[in-house]
């Protein structure tokens, strides 16, 4: 969407009462806008020092007050792509909220190559601006306010790790001030930079302080670019696919161009107030960025916003679970990984949290990081949690641990804090390896680690001794019997292992192998797999070397598992999306979580039963639909309880007969346009999605149909059909013991319909269930 400002919009604030984007040092402290001493001493006129300063009319002003309104900035145009701009608190009054890859502002700018300038602008960053996954050298900076192109102009800009700077072209060259230290996140900061074309001089504060000076010549000239001025973007820009990556995500305040540079005593005059906000509720997303998006899940945990993928280190520390999880902060692509973090005390309402881990530079052209915080888990131990972590970099593949495993440290209760302590193995014995899994036996750590073997994928297998006070993490031969060849479905590597006891003498080694053979939507299909076995002097020893399917059908993998109080597993995975990237691009995020599943096994000692979790019951509001003795027949039921969450449970008073399987129809539109067809197959032991009319957009990608097996021996009959429906989320559990979760895209508005049905002449009886779900107050 492209949101325009009226020429007239200074006018109209006038006329209306609101403060003028002009407004005089008196209206502001009227406001509250508090100011130092020195300048109230100035407004009274008892400093004859300040007396005579005044400050020149901005050529470019914007304070945002009014963007919650509806009303843009005075001198700017907001383009976004969604339906209104971000309006968020400020540093006084409202602030403007860009989305990192869509957003950005733009105005008229005409300065005199003679006369000078001065920006000044509060930014608060959630992030650094993101980019290709490049050496250094080949990285494009991004912007927080430039008017740049073809080397003219100016540009105050930041790149991917943070450094920044100012740098303007005059005749007597380009002058660069560059920052000695990162840009601080989450935080308002005050920047100002100012060029004085009569002493040659260019000079860079941030909140009051200088970063620097830069030397040209007394009387030079600015060579000006005839671009448009822009906040939020960079004069280059870098695509991956449809996304453009490198624009900045945060929040823009009290946005000033003067056509001079100030001195001293007018750069006073810009002073914020005496206690500047926090900028936490400033960089929250706010709910109308996605009010109107009945694909988002309301009640599954995810991000506020953006790209991520893989959940990891599920831990409990306290009374709050934590998660960490695969993240792109700026944008629904995938560069340059973070680690997310997200907290909770009961697995139900998840609070976002800073980014726990992020690339870093420890030179200036390398970090053993530098290229992403990839998977990895978090362990607790001796009153400190430990992350370990994939890490990744542009160096060699084994001095520089590329890939390597690092770990970092946090004494935070909160675990918001983390200290990197560096690579601790690199990828010796493998061609590739990622995502740690530790557990503690004894005094002993084990570590096992996703690999890409000469056979395809395995594992390697590490352990850390009681008393080795250095840390040397020692390999093991092979962590299975049979070898990982016996094991393998065609893969290149395995990755996200997780490995967890079921019983007392029965073990579940999970993994989710990709590439070889694997693909997204071939077959096999990526999705994760499990075996069950012993385990027993440093062997798992699985009781069939051919590997069970977590999910009956493709649609979740990779899960994140830890122990509630109750001593069961929980299991978080991500729900991945099945639509085109444009779409994804224009949903302005990507993936879910899985609402957290019971693990436990089954009755057969060797496979593993899958339940919503106990907490999922509090979700539940008061049931719309409550009947008993329901006829499933050739004359479907309709239901349309109108809510876009919601927990259908439908319990079948016998299995369905060899000709009649049971099909359920959800996200339908009452016309019968769109739906998204369940069937559940007792005779043929088969259960299939069809979502060949599930939407009538061209949005989604991958198969139509998805057919997986069912075992009766080990999940039972199929009587206890459970479906949660969320936004694009489908999840179903058979029996509470199998289960399988799926997306779909329906593009009506009222496509929340239900209808069961069966092909038989001769009813089945059912007892039905419908609960809304919403998240506890």
């Amino acid at each position: 969407m492209h949101v325009t400002s009226s020429d007239d919009a200074l006018k109209a604030r006038a006329e209306d009462g609101s403060r003028p984007a002009h407004a005089s040092l008196r209206d502001r402290l009227r406001r509250g806008f508090l100011l130092p001493a020195a300048v109230l001493a100035c407004l009274t006129g008892s400093s004859p020092v300040f007396a005579a300063a005044r400050l020149p009319d901005a050529v470019v002003r914007a304070d945002f007050d009014q963007l919650s309104a509806g009303k843009l900035p005075g001198g700017l145009e907001i383009r976004t792509q969604f339906p209104a701009p971000d309006a968020v608190p400020g540093v006084i009054g409202g602030a403007w909220r860009t989305d990192g890859f869509s957003s950005y502002a733009e105005g008229k700018l005409s300065l005199s190559p003679s006369s000078g300038f001065t920006l000044s602008l509060w930014v608060a960053l959630e992030s650094y601006p993101s980019d290709l996954e490049v050496p250094v050298k080949e990285m494009v900076p991004s912007s927080f306010i430039q008017q740049a192109s073809g080397g003219k102009g100016f540009d105050l800009f930041i790149d991917a790790y943070g450094r920044w700077g100012f740098k303007v072209a005059t005749s007597a060259g380009i002058l660069r001030i560059p920052a000695q230290s990162r840009f601080p996140l989450r935080r308002w900061v005050h920047l100002v930079a100012t060029v004085d074309v009569a002493t040659g001089i260019a000079s860079l504060y941030q909140s009051d302080d200088l970063i620097g000076t830069a030397q040209g010549a007394p009387g030079m000239a600015l060579e000006l670019a005839q671009t448009p001025l822009r906040l939020a973007a960079a004069p280059t820009e870098t695509k991956i696919l449809d996304f453009t990556i490198n624009r900045l995500n945060g929040a823009f305040d009290q946005v000033a161009v003067y056509p001079a540079a100030l001195s001293a005593e007018q750069r006073q005059l810009l002073s914020g107030p005496s206690s500047v906000p926090s900028a936490e509720p400033s960089l929250v997303v706010p709910a109308t960025r996605f009010a109107n998006d009945t694909l988002r899940p309301r009640v599954h945990p995810l991000p506020p916003a953006n790209w991520t993928n893989e959940a990891h280190g599920l831990i409990r520390i306290g009374d709050a679970w934590h998660v960490f999880y695969q993240r792109t902060p700026n944008g629904p692509f995938k560069t340059l990984m973070h680690w997310g973090h997200m907290t909770s005390r009961d697995l139900l309402v998840w609070e976002n949290q800073p980014d726990a881990l992020m690339p870093e530079l420890q030179s200036d052209d390398f970090g053993f990081d530098m290229k992403g915080i990839w998977s990895g888990h978090v362990i607790a131990d001796g009153g400190k949690a430990f992350a370990f972590y994939t890490s990744v970099n542009h160096g060699d593949r084994l001095a520089a641990s590329n890939p390597g495993v690092a770990m970092a440290v946090s004494e935070d209760p909160q675990l918001r804090d983390w200290t990197k302590a560096g690579p601790i193995l690199n990828s010796r014995g493998a061609r590739d390896m990622r995502d740690p899994f530790l557990w503690k036996e004894g005094g002993t750590w084990h570590m096992i680690i996703g690999a890409a073997l000469e056979t395809g994928g395995g594992l390697l297998h590490y352990v850390l001794e009681p008393g080795d006070k250095g840390g040397r993490w020692q390999p093991r031969p092979r962590f299975t019997d049979p070898s990982y060849r016996m094991l393998d479905i065609g893969s290149e590597i395995w990755e996200m292992p997780v490995f967890e006891r079921l019983s007392d003498d029965v073990w579940i080694l999970l993994a989710n192998p990709i590439g070889g053979k694997v693909s997204k939507y071939g077959e096999p299909s990526t999705r994760a797999v499990y075996w069950t076995g012993a385990w027993s002097d440093g062997t798992f020893k699985p009781f069939s070397p051919t590997p069970k399917l977590l999910d009956l059908v493709p649609g979740h993998l990779a899960p994140t598992v830890s122990r509630a109080d109750d001593g069961g597993l929980r299991a978080i995975g991500i729900i991945d999306e099945r639509r085109t990237p444009l779409a994804q691009r224009q949903a302005g995020w990507a993936h879910t979580f899985s609402l957290p599943r019971a693990w436990y096994l089954l009755g057969d000692k060797h496979t593993l039963g899958q339940r919503p979790a106990p907490e999922l019951a509090r979700l539940r509001a008061g049931a719309v639909v409550d009947r008993s003795g329901v006829a499933i027949g050739r004359d479907a039921v309709s239901l349309d309880v109108g809510h876009g969450a919601y927990e259908l449970l439908i319990e079948l008073a016998d299995a369905p007969s060899a000709a009649a399987p049971v099909q359920l129809d959800v996200l339908a539109s009452p016309d019968g346009r769109e739906f998204t067809r369940l069937i559940f197959d007792q005779a043929r032991g088969e259960v299939i999605v069809d979502k060949s009319r599930s939407t009538l957009s061209a949005d989604g990608e991958g198969p139509r149909i998805l057919k997986g097996g069912y075992a009766a021996e080990s999940f039972g009959a199929m009587r206890r059909l459970r479906v949660i429906v969320d936004g694009s989320t489908v999840e179903v559990f058979i029996n509470d013991a199998a289960a399988y979760s799926v997306r779909s895209y329906p593009s009506l508005p009222g496509s929340t319909g239900i209808r069961i049905g069966a092909d038989t002449g001769q009813p089945m009886r059912a007892a039905v269930k419908v609960w809304p779900l919403r998240l506890p107050q």
